[in-house]
């Protein structure tokens, strides 16, 4: 039976205000900086050359000077009205004149310096303004209209202005780094990205479909380790279908990679934006669905809740923890990189933050707990510290780690191995 602490779940009419992240202004702006590299264009327009060729060859952007911040420079190279930078979690509308791309005189170069922490990573993109007309895809229509309707009216011009911007926005093509499709900047002293790994070797990956507590039917995906009968360990990995993105041969090559050799996979999708927001906002029938799945398993499973993880970010961070408060007879394990702890939005008429006030008049006692979140995440860091105060009182074991970055897969792919060791997973 379900604590009656978690048993009103928040809901609304109004399911976009409700589930749309705040849009807090961020508390300080983006430091600029001063390149080296890029001085001596400005003292020198002939050398122009010369720095677009080294930008060309070591790729960007380029990291200049020691220590624990360093000046980061981005370039394009070609006639625009405006270049700027869009980078998760570091740039948006409050902060679009810090990341506007300045022309070198005397060149057809522009260029960008920030200052930012060395241990640093985060997926962007350019945005490149040439004065021809742009429409917005659907899904980018979507995010503007959900920032509009969260966002005091003061700053609609403002945020109308920046997807203007973010519109126009493109891969880089001198990235050094790609994940998925997304251009990646990492600086010198952040952890690195595990290697992609790939296999002949047949996958073991078994559709499961079962009715779903909330209509329709439930669609999941198990991955089995090679020649086992019975499984020592599971984990349940929400955003499944997105771990599957990059083909069941590549999964199946990072599992072996970093899960324990006995260690069995179930992977959920939760289908468009609107069935994810629904799905993953403390959704009781998901954690029916997860019981159900994991008493059909094609293998026999591990009853024992220290042998069951759970892990999710963003909002399958907020519902990782509350399948864990909610079931801790099932999972024994959860892990929550950057987890939408603000749910639900005030905008919608409910008070935020409600699984935490929920866990902490709650009798709930909790096994294992992985918090972490993004310095540039600001929206998030202080209700995911509110969080880990009250998992303080009520785990076992919480690990909670703060790491240089954004709202970024690379930057929790990049952690999650060292986690699902620390674990045992």
């Amino acid at each position: 039976m379900i604590d009656a602490a978690f048993a009103a779940r928040p809901d609304s009419a109004d399911r976009r205000a409700l589930t749309t992240p705040p849009h807090t202004p961020r508390r300080v702006g983006v430091e600029r900086g001063s390149s080296p590299a890029v001085e001596a264009v400005r003292d020198d327009p002939s050398s122009a050359e010369e720095f677009w060729e080294r930008i060309v060859r070591d790729g960007t952007p380029l990291v200049e000077g020691t220590g624990s911040v360093r000046e980061y420079t981005w370039a394009h190279r070609g006639e625009a009205e405006r270049v700027a930078l869009v980078a998760g979690k570091l740039t948006d509308d409050t902060t679009m004149d810090d990341v506007m791309f300045e022309r070198l005189p005397g060149t057809d170069l522009f260029a960008l310096t920030l200052r930012i922490r060395s241990d640093w990573r985060g997926t962007y993109a350019l945005a490149v303004d040439d004065g021809s007309p742009a429409e917005p895809s659907p899904a980018l229509a979507e995010r503007r209209a959900r920032a509009l309707g969260v966002t005091d009216p003061a700053r609609h011009d403002r945020v109308t202005a920046w997807y203007e911007l973010v519109i126009r926005s493109r891969p880089d093509p001198l990235a050094r780094e790609q994940f998925r499709g997304a251009s990646v900047a990492s600086g010198p002293d952040a952890p690195p990205l595990p290697e992609r790994a790939s296999s002949d070797e047949a996958c073991h990956i078994f559709p499961a479909r079962i009715p779903s507590a909330s209509g329709g039917v439930r669609e999941a995906v198990w991955y089995l380790p090679h020649g086992i009968a019975r499984a020592g360990g599971v984990i349940v990995m929400l955003d499944g279908d997105r771990r599957l993105a990059d083909g069941e041969a590549d999964f199946a090559a990072w599992a072996r990679a970093h899960l324990a050799a006995d260690t069995a996979v179930l992977l959920l999708g939760h289908g468009s934006l609107a069935e994810r927001d629904a799905d993953l906002t403390c959704n009781p029938a998901l954690v029916d669905d997860l019981r159900a799945l994991l008493a059909d398993a094609p293998i026999e499973i591990p009853a024992h809740p220290e042998r069951t993880a759970i892990q999710g970010s963003s909002l399958g961070g907020l519902s990782a923890l509350y399948a864990q408060c909610v079931a801790p007879e099932v999972f024994g394990t959860s892990i929550c990189q950057s987890p939408s702890f603000w749910w639900p939005n005030a905008k919608s008429g409910h008070d935020p933050e409600w699984l935490t006030t929920a866990l902490a008049s709650s009798a709930a006692r909790l096994r294992n707990v992985h918090l972490s979140v993004g310095s540039d995440e600001w929206v998030l860091l202080d209700p995911v510290r509110r969080m880990r105060d009250v998992v303080r009182t009520r785990a076992d074991r919480l690990d909670y780690e703060e790491f240089a970055g954004g709202h970024d897969v690379p930057c929790w792919e990049a952690s999650l191995p060292r986690v699902l060791r620390a674990f045992g997973v």
